[in-house]
């Protein structure tokens, strides 16, 4: 064959593979260019049917926008499957990496491959641990705990599922992981397994010593009638952070006690008050609360309300009689007798008023310090 002949099927070979890999170029932007996500799912996975291990250009974003891409008919595990397969291959950015590594364990759990989903939930744990952003590397390790937390409350592991969450609490305090510790709670009490809860939270206390998990404990062992030991637990939180959840459950577990033990009454009151103020919404109940406590630490005091209504009734009585003496008569027809009796009458309807005055204005006293303890209070919350 001579030179000439050789070059233009060189020239031929080198045609063909260049129209070749501009076609794949072409079939993957029209695939991406779909707007019906599940009809771009069904364009990438004929492209990557087609030119899988051809080395075209866009092949790793084929696998990585047909794991991530969201359709309901989509192949579960054909796309975790491409979704490790990108994460082999080079080009991909750091950003489609945690998106991958957060996608592909729901996908493999999604179709029963747990060991799977959990292994690939330990790779995303990983990459949080090499990341330089310690925010970001405490946030993907908590993910992936998370992950596999939920995939063992799923499967009935309790225990397993409460380690991973307290461990993902401990690296990264979001309210989204305590949401997902008081759903295992709720689940847990649900099937009434108080004693399985109770071991749980209090392994979470031991580790968190925080509010939150003061909270979970304290619950438990409330609705388990250990309420003592619930007291205790959440002062011991409250004492470290002042915080309107524990604030209300010591304020209520005192306000059902201060009747059988008043020797709780000063304590009851002081405790409504901090509920109070750092509850807006419940502030009136809590604070009617303490005022109904701190009036009633002086008996007298606590029935001045019926005294009053008894002496005013007192007067209401007189002056009926004292208007039955002087109805149709003027002052020149009434006797002398009739004057004396009228004076009396009168006397006594002034010595019922001054009786009211004594309590209303006994009454005003006791309210008086109830506000100066108020304000105390308020001046040690700050608020």
């Amino acid at each position: 064959m001579n030179r000439k002949v050789w070059t233009a099927l060189t020239l031929m070979a080198l045609m063909a593979g260049f129209l070749s890999a501009q076609s794949a170029d072409e079939e993957y932007l029209k695939a991406m260019q779909l707007s019906d996500n599940c009809q771009k799912v069904k364009a990438l996975e004929a492209y990557i049917a087609k030119y899988a291990g051809q080395g075209t250009t866009y092949e790793n974003w084929a696998y990585v926008y047909y794991c991530l891409t969201p359709c309901p008919t989509k192949n579960a595990q054909k796309a975790a499957e491409a979704g490790e397969k990108a994460l082999t291959m080079s080009g991909i950015d750091a950003q489609n990496k945690m998106a991958l590594l957060a996608t592909i364990p729901a996908l493999y759990h999604s179709v029963g491959q747990t060991d799977k989903a959990t292994a690939a939930a330990r790779k995303l744990i990983d990459f949080g641990k090499a990341s330089s952003d310690a925010k970001v590397g405490a946030q993907l390790q908590a993910g992936g705990y998370v992950m596999i937390g939920q995939f063992a409350e799923k499967a009935g592991d309790y225990g397993v599922a409460a380690e991973n969450y307290i461990t993902a609490y401990g690296l990264f305090k979001d309210p989204s992981i305590s949401k997902v510790l008081n759903g295992l709670a709720a689940s847990l009490y649900k099937s009434g397994k108080f004693a399985d809860a109770e071991k749980v939270f209090r392994q979470f206390y031991a580790a968190d010593k925080g509010p939150e998990s003061a909270a979970l404990l304290g619950q438990t062992l409330y609705k388990q009638d250990k309420v003592e030991e619930a007291l205790a637990v959440y002062k011991e939180a409250y004492a470290r952070k002042r915080t309107p959840a524990l604030a209300q459950n010591i304020a209520i577990i005192l306000n059902s006690q201060v009747k059988a033990n008043p020797a709780k009454t000063t304590e009851a009151i002081n405790a409504n008050i901090e509920a109070a103020l750092l509850n807006p919404p419940q502030q009136k109940n809590f604070l009617g609360q303490a005022q109904n406590l701190f009036v009633g630490q002086d008996k007298e005091l606590a029935a001045s309300s019926a005294k009053i209504e008894e002496h005013s009734k007192a007067i209401e009585e007189l002056t009926k009689s004292y208007n039955a003496k002087v109805d149709g008569k003027s002052e020149d027809e009434l006797s002398d007798s009739d004057k004396r009796v009228l004076k009396k009458i009168e006397d006594n309807i002034q010595m019922e008023q001054q009786a009211i005055d004594r309590i209303q204005a006994g009454q005003k006293s006791v309210l008086d310090k109830f506000s100066a303890l108020v304000a105390q209070v308020r001046s040690k919350l700050g608020k």
